[in-house]
């Protein structure tokens, strides 16, 4: 039972360094963008109590702003250059997403582009195919030994055989 417990345990580890891995190379762009937007909010709500607790300071001891407690302030900024950093990567993988999809857009029409190209050529083979069997003696005629001539049809293949006297010399092979 313990062996089990271990080789869970130990899988589990090898998932979690492997998806850990994976993420820190940037292949989960989703993820990427949720902790980005969390980051974000954790910002701003931080911004957002210290300067309460300033306020609050400042309410309760009747004094003006001390410089020390200006934090808030240098946070302050800090969160809008990180929201535009944040919103700057967005714009770049709503671009690349795009980008992405007119892509596989122009794939995909040079392969019907493609195909129908294939299909046309296809079928000029059929009938340029078709042109040469109409173009085909429809009768074969075939001499044989004891002067005899048989014709053969080549759609039913019946045969007829003609007895081919002297008169018929002029009686071509073909």
């Amino acid at each position: 039972m313990d062996t089990n417990k271990a080789a869970y345990w130990i899988a589990l580890g090898v998932l979690a360094l492997g998806l850990n891995s994976e993420y820190q190379h940037g292949r989960f762009v989703a993820l990427h963008r949720v902790a980005e937007r969390a980051e974000s909010a954790l910002c701003r709500i931080t911004a957002r109590a210290e300067q309460t607790l300033a306020f609050a300071r400042v309410l309760r001891s009747r004094e003006g702003f001390p410089v020390d407690d200006l934090v808030a302030e240098a946070d302050a900024s800090k969160m809008t250059r990180a929201e535009g950093e944040l919103l700057g990567e967005q714009a770049r993988d709503e671009a690349e997403l795009l980008r992405d999809t007119v892509r596989d857009q122009i794939n995909d029409e040079i392969r019907a582009q493609a195909d129908t190209i294939r299909a046309q050529a296809e079928m000029r083979r059929a009938e340029i195919e078709q042109i040469r069997v109409r173009t085909r003696s429809h009768f074969r005629v075939v001499r044989t030994v004891n002067r005899r001539v048989t014709v053969v049809c080549p759609t039913t293949s019946a045969r007829i055989a003609l007895s081919a006297g002297p008169e018929s010399a002029d009686v071509s092979p073909e």
